[in-house]
């Protein structure tokens, strides 16, 4: 396995091999201000509190500060370095609770008519709004209190090259290192976890390529990703039984190959956007004979939304999910395979052959656009689980704004939304931005 400090070292490595000759060619650096300047820095002072953790740890009243930093300097004519990561202690008082992570190291080169980035970046990818089911590449750290989806993601160490011609897009990207999100897992006695990522002679044969057609009145691609999952699969590892007779079992977190067909697309009509976007996810478990692994699936998700007034949006989405070849969990007749085949059932959404849901999202803006507040909710049709995210946003001037919100999770035991039901939230956060 592949640690975080490897992670990062490798990147930086990259990052620095990649620096052309164009970077002699940068202006001496004489005094502080000019290399601020040069280094085009830019962040933000964070304080925050949230009423509970995100880790299924029942902790509670977290209130943090953090500091969030990004550096690009430009390397010449044709290069950018890119640096950025956070450091933050999520509960005051508390030295052990400080942790930082390096989000990104990249260099941006212009060779040509292609343009490539080199080092640990992110790669979004998808256009419906924010449940991208081609989104493969980037993983995230569900477990990190911050009121931002995005800010959650980190990136992957890559070599991308995109090429634009006849009015297309065309993308490669070969990810040599592997790691994955961070997902909570709740801690049930007897019962141990133990992550294992793939080494790095399998993980540098994974690849991804996409073709797109963008800026244009209908917008579209086509992508293909061939590595492994981000998200784990759960098998058993190691039994034991101890004196009292109790068994103790080791629950192994591995993470399978993953080939994606993916495409996406957006367009307007009359005053409406669609978009649309479509995953078919083939595993390392085709026939579906295998617990401990994913079944072959297909995500579906298709949107409209609608600008109402000047800022009031309303955007609104169809979510399908079709397990391939599907086996129920709770048929599994061996006592200690079934509440493991059922537990990644719930993590994958894949409980059921079929699922279908809803999302919805409102959103608005008011006194000069100095508050901006929202209502996103997700709800599954198929076993009644739900999600809902109010949240509204005051800039008190230009670089202090304020954060107020709620994450709110229901459903049964058995459902995604209801396994994290104890990671439900109200949170607050003031950010100074530099």
């Amino acid at each position: 396995m592949i640690g975080a400090r490897w992670t990062a070292a490798v990147a930086l490595v990259t990052v620095f091999w990649a620096i052309p000759s164009a970077a002699q060619e940068t202006p001496p650096v004489n005094d502080i201000r000019s290399a601020t300047r040069w280094l085009n820095l830019s962040g933000s002072v964070r304080a925050d509190y949230f009423s509970a953790s995100r880790d299924l740890d029942n902790k509670e009243h977290l209130a943090g500060t953090s500091v969030w930093l990004k550096a690009a300097p430009r390397l010449g004519e044709r290069a950018v370095a890119v640096l950025e990561g956070w450091i933050r202690n999520s509960s005051l008082f508390d030295s052990e609770a400080t942790e930082g992570k390096l989000r990104q190291a990249y260099v941006d080169l212009t060779v040509g008519p292609l343009d490539l980035r080199i080092g640990k970046q992110l790669v979004p990818w998808g256009r419906v709004d924010r449940i991208n089911p081609t989104d493969n590449l980037t993983p995230r750290d569900f477990t990190l209190l911050v009121p931002e989806d995005d800010d959650q993601r980190f990136g992957t160490v890559a070599t991308k090259a995109t090429l634009e011609a006849w009015g297309l897009a065309v993308t490669g990207i070969w990810l040599p290192l592997f790691e994955p999100s961070k997902i909570p897992i709740a801690a049930e006695p007897g019962v141990t976890f133990r992550e294992i990522t793939p080494s790095f002679a399998l993980a540098r044969s994974q690849w991804a390529a996409k073709v797109e057609r963008i800026g244009q009145s209908f917008d579209w691609s086509l992508s293909y990703f061939d590595g492994f999952d981000l998200f784990p699969d759960l098998g058993i590892g190691r039994v034991a039984v101890d004196p009292g007779g109790t068994p103790k079992v080791e629950v192994l977190l591995r993470h399978h190959r993953l080939r994606v067909f993916g495409a996406d697309a957006a367009t307007t009509l009359g005053r409406f956007g669609l978009r649309g976007e479509v995953a078919y996810a083939l595993t390392q478990d085709l026939d579906g004979r295998n617990p401990e692994v994913k079944n072959p699936y297909v995500f579906l998700v298709l949107g409209i939304d609608r600008t109402l007034r000047e800022h009031l949006n309303l955007n609104v989405q169809y979510l399908f999910r079709a397990v391939i070849n599907f086996r129920d969990p709770e048929s599994i007749q061996d006592p200690l395979q079934r509440p493991v085949a059922i537990e990644q059932g719930i993590i994958a959404n894949q409980l059921d052959r079929f699922q279908h849901g809803v999302s919805i999202r409102v959103s608005n803006k008011w006194l000069n656009e100095t508050l901006e507040a929202e209502v996103a909710a997700l709800y599954w049709f198929t076993r009644g689980d739900y999600a809902i995210r109010p949240k509204a946003i005051y800039a008190f001037t230009d670089r202090i704004r304020g954060t107020l919100g709620a994450d709110v999770f229901r459903g049964p035991p058995k459902s995604f939304f209801g396994r994290i039901r104890d990671t439900s939230t109200v949170f607050a956060e003031v950010k100074f931005s530099f």
